[in-house]
């Protein structure tokens, strides 16, 4: 796969969570929440790999590692803005044959205990590469309302 098949795409992947706004934030910016959650199925995050610091400028690193095979598939981001608790924003380089890219993520308290997340997706994929993000992600935002329902008991 060359750099020159990838093109710039813009994506958005929108969930409503049964749980409140500030929670939803906790798992997506807490070290100990994101090793529970993040990942498509059948991959794992050990919380030793996770490592975070939630600021503009501040790393965002963790290793998924499949359940089957034990391969490890490590990712490098940076925070770029981080606005509590409705904007948190982050970004890569390109790795591991995946384009550069940023996810924009905004949470809206839509009442009742009840957030909507939407994913922006802003950055450069092949088709093959898109349609596995697509599953990838769609699976680890079940893993994400799983977690958040746990959360609320």
């Amino acid at each position: 796969m060359t750099d020159e098949e990838m093109t710039f795409r813009e994506l958005d992947i929108v969930r409503v969570f049964e749980a409140p706004r500030e929670l939803v934030w906790r798992a997506w910016t807490d070290p100990n929440q994101i090793a529970r959650w993040w990942g498509p199925a059948g991959m794992h995050t050990p919380r030793s790999t996770v490592e975070m610091d939630v600021r503009p400028g501040g790393v965002f690193r963790l290793t998924m590692v499949s359940d089957d095979d034990g391969t490890e598939y490590p990712s490098d981001m940076r925070f770029t803005k981080v606005d509590e608790p409705s904007v948190l924003e982050f970004e890569w380089d390109g790795q591991r044959g995946i384009g550069g890219g940023k996810s924009t993520i905004t949470f809206t308290d839509l009442g009742d205990g009840r957030t909507e997340m939407t994913n922006h997706y802003a950055g450069y994929l092949t088709d093959m590469i898109q349609s596995y993000m697509l599953l990838g992600t769609n699976q680890q935002f079940d893993k994400l309302a799983a977690y958040a329902n746990r959360l609320k008991q």
